[in-house]
């Protein structure tokens, strides 16, 4: 399979408006100190959570490709490779079960999503370090995970009608990241087209305050899901760019997507900018308050993540914005002190992208190049 151009992600050329750290600060590889075995089965709760079997190998995997990319340092990619390698071997993440009464796979698939999003990133990078047999091999065990994701979600009976929620919301972004992400390997435009309708999509229902209905409806996680699904937006917008689509675009009223980072900000320092639309689903978890929001996306989580990873990106793309400086105000206890800023909806360690220059390929397929590479995913549901 050809590679396309890698990772727009990757054109970001430094930080903006921060001093700059040696790259081997921000981009430095944790060791395997460990085997991580590969986790064949994801059972999402039936209540809101995921399954985080497998997010210790995806974050190994992100930071040795952060280590290639930035520092070139072939020891970090070849275990990366060689364990890629051993997941696909042992056809890893390769079965997602249903939970609950109700039968629904969207905590199952929303863990799924959330991995593959991770690894496909990161083999964007890792991949020009890799032999071509692993190449073949790894190619085709992320192209049947992401057919797997490729599906509507909801409760067994009434899901392919695709009228829950989560086929319109963040879950169904992440969908749209993994056909991004897909487009910069392959070349497939189908695929970043997909991607940059889901976006459009969000972006048409943004209301002109800035903020999305179907994520801050939620309660007092209101901001955690609209800031979950601007990251997975900006992510997206890298890798859709060079298709020529532009998630920046301002709608006809002028509203854009920087209105929604603005809301985000606002909302923080104000909530009760946002308490009216949480009230919707006050009781979306046990004792939650919507006046109460929940801002712990504002620190370090405690698997090695930093939910607020996409301002790197958002900053160096857009280095004058006065939300540049904004957000990187909010995060606990500052900035500096919590870098790099790792994710896998974000895109890996977006402060090591950031901070180093693109490495052009040799080997990059022109745009278009290829055709939708995942197997049986022509058929795909109306709610994308």
């Amino acid at each position: 399979m050809v590679l396309a151009r890698a990772a727009a992600i990757l054109l970001l050329c430094s930080l903006a408006s921060t001093a700059v750290a040696d790259p081997a600060h921000w981009c430095a590889a944790a060791g395997w100190t460990e085997e991580h075995p590969p986790v064949r089965v994801l059972r999402g709760p039936a209540s809101p959570g995921s399954d985080r079997s497998a997010e210790p190998f995806v974050l190994l995997v992100m930071r040795s490709a952060a280590a290639w990319h930035g520092l070139r340092d072939r020891a970090a990619a070849e275990r990366a490779v060689g364990a890629l390698r051993r997941w696909a071997d042992a056809a890893a993440l390769e079965m997602v079960e249903d939970a609950g009464p109700q039968q629904s796979n969207t905590n199952s698939i929303y863990s799924l999503r959330r991995a593959l999003i991770g690894l496909l990133g990161s083999w964007l990078v890792l991949r020009s370090a890799a032999a071509e047999h692993d190449r073949a091999t790894i190619d085709g065990w992320l192209d049947r995970l992401a057919a797997i994701q490729d599906t509507p979600t909801g409760a067994a009976r009434s899901r392919a009608d695709g009228e829950a929620v989560s086929n319109r919301n963040n879950h169904a972004l992440l969908r749209a990241t993994v056909d991004a992400l897909t487009a910069a390997r392959t070349g497939a435009a189908d695929r970043a087209q997909a991607a940059a309708d889901m976006v459009a999509a969000t972006l048409r229902d943004m209301r002109a305050d800035g903020s999305l209905p179907l994520e801050t409806r939620r309660g007092a996680r209101a901001l955690w899901y609209q800031r979950h699904a601007i990251a997975s937006i900006v992510h997206i917008g890298e890798h859709v760019a060079r298709f020529g689509h532009d998630v920046w675009a301002p709608r006809a009223d002028g509203r854009s997507l920087h209105d929604a980072v603005r809301f985000l900000i606002e909302a923080v320092e104000s909530p009760a900018r946002v308490a009216g639309y949480a009230s919707a689903e006050a009781g979306s978890r046990p004792g939650s308050r919507p006046d109460v929001q929940d801002l712990g996306f504002l620190g370090p989580r405690g698997h090695g993540r930093h939910y607020m990873a996409w301002i790197e990106t958002y900053r160096a793309r857009f280095p004058s914005h006065p939300n540049g400086a904004a957000l990187a105000g909010l995060l606990r206890p500052r900035l500096e002190a919590v870098r790099p800023l790792i994710d896998e909806i974000s895109g890996g360690n977006t402060t090591c992208f950031a901070a180093t220059p693109r490495r052009e390929r040799a080997d990059l397929a022109p745009v278009g190049a290829a055709t939708r590479s995942t197997p049986g995913s022509g058929d795909r549901a109306s709610t994308d």
